[in-house]
């Protein structure tokens, strides 16, 4: 990613939920151009909206109701791991696995018990 790209992404971390005037307030006293930021947030937009539509589970039609509730809420503890600041996301790739494998979370913790993996 470029840097303008990670600014803004901070500043969203930073400033959840900010409105129109505040994003250009902070672009400007970055000394940035409002509109190559802009750009950028639509970008980051896209690529999230990407991210939260494609996958096995869309492909497949799989939403959490289709799924077994339990290993749904493991498999979202596991994968807040990798993306702790985003539970949507979490729960995005969890459905993803649990459309593959319905007890995807049950076999990963199994295999992870017999390779002496520590869980947190």
């Amino acid at each position: 990613m470029n840097e303008l790209v990670m600014k803004v992404v901070y500043f969203f971390k930073n400033n959840p939920n900010p409105n129109d005037e505040q994003f250009h307030q902070w672009a400007e006293s970055e000394g940035l151009d409002v509109h190559k930021a802009e750009e950028a947030a639509y970008f980051l937009a896209t690529r999230c909206a990407w991210l939260l539509t494609e996958g096995k589970a869309p492909e497949k039609g799989v939403t959490p109701k289709d799924v077994d509730p339990e290993q749904l809420k493991m498999g979202i503890e596991v994968e807040k791991e990798h993306i702790r600041s985003c539970p949507r996301i979490a729960k995005k790739i969890a459905l993803d696995h649990l459309a593959e494998i319905p007890d995807y979370y049950t076999r990963l913790d199994k295999m992870e018990r017999e390779a002496g993996v520590e869980h947190h």
